[in-house]
């Protein structure tokens, strides 16, 4: 046997090694569906953190006594989502955080998360977002501030809530088609900074990079938002 073919077997023995390796560390296999509920205490705010790097992010708002009511939904261990809560003088800090972020091999890999907040109490919301899609309806709850960090997949974005306060809002584009629904009876500011999106927002009047609908100068109530363009379409409608 020449040394081309004896190292022929030694070869395959170590790709088929790395093979089982790898499938047995990234496993997919049935989906998993869990559900966590997080008591609200004694908090009277809540900020609450959320990073998805790959699936499908639900939110929205409900009466109910719990701050959250979630349900995570998927087929890969490693991706089971991490949840800490905890209270300090009276204000509540959630995190909600996908446990790591690597692609599975070999198999389709899915990821859904439901996030279901509580609409009474003040709650400001931190988001990085991944691939996938997003339907983030903050209508429903009562929202003081919003970071939101957009990735590739198509997002919806509501913010036509009877807000208390004013809000400030930050948003950095990504790539795909971004959907945003503002108030048309509540003073919206949009400040548009420089990137590569087709941006669409018509009923706006616009100066220089900022943006105002025609109720701002009127309203009590403001909603400011900061929107750091990236890559693709955004549309910005009034309701």
């Amino acid at each position: 046997m020449n040394k081309k073919n004896a190292k022929l077997p030694l070869f395959l023995l170590l790709i088929s090694f790395l093979v089982f390796a790898l499938a047995g560390c990234w496993s997919t296999g049935e989906h998993t569906e869990e559900t966590v509920n997080v008591e609200l205490e004694e908090a009277e705010k809540v900020n609450a953190t959320i990073v998805i790097y790959k699936g499908d992010l639900y939110i929205s708002g409900a009466n109910q006594q719990l701050l959250l009511i979630s349900d995570f939904d998927y087929n890969l261990n490693q991706w089971a989502p991490q949840v800490t809560y905890i209270t300090e003088k009276n204000e509540g800090k959630l995190k909600i955080t996908q446990k790591e972020k690597e692609k599975g091999l070999f198999s389709p890999v899915e990821n859904k998360w439901s996030l279901i907040f509580n609409q009474t109490v003040p709650l400001e919301l931190n988001i990085m977002m991944g691939s996938g899609d997003n339907h983030l309806d903050l209508s429903s709850i009562n929202l003081i501030n919003l970071k939101a960090a957009i990735g590739t997949g198509e997002t919806a974005l509501d913010l036509t809530g009877n807000y208390q306060e004013n809000i400030q809002v930050y948003l950095v584009g990504g790539v795909g088609k971004t959907t945003i629904n503002l108030p048309e009876d509540i003073g919206v500011r949009l400040w548009i900074k420089d990137g590569l999106n087709r941006i669409n927002c018509d009923g706006f009047s616009r100066f220089g990079n900022f943006y105002f609908n025609s109720a701002f100068d009127f309203s009590e109530r403001k909603i400011y938002i900061t929107l750091f363009s990236g890559l693709g379409t955004i549309d910005i409608n009034l309701i």
